[in-house]
């Protein structure tokens, strides 16, 4: 993926996130984006390369990320109570 096929409204929308980020101390933060663009088996990331512009970067653990859960996450069914508990 180029990162100039996202539209230039929404490239302007991530960098100033990403700012933000950086504004409050983060050195290297990245976007989370919910596919996987190479096939490697993870999620890819949007972040901002040395120059300061949008780049892909390519199998980042979301934890790697500023993903940031509300507490509503898909629980495994051993997480689950059994009905009638």
């Amino acid at each position: 993926m180029d990162i100039t096929q996202i539209p230039e409204e929404d490239r302007v929308a991530l960098k100033a996130a990403l700012q933000t980020h950086i504004d409050a101390g983060e050195e290297n933060p990245m976007i989370p984006l919910d596919v996987d663009l190479d096939g490697d088996g993870k999620a890819d990331a949007i972040g901002l390369d040395e120059n300061g512009e949008l780049t892909v970067f390519s199998g980042v653990d979301l934890e790697e990320t500023v993903y940031v859960s509300e507490g509503d996450d898909i629980t495994g069914a051993d997480d689950q109570q059994e009905v009638g508990e």
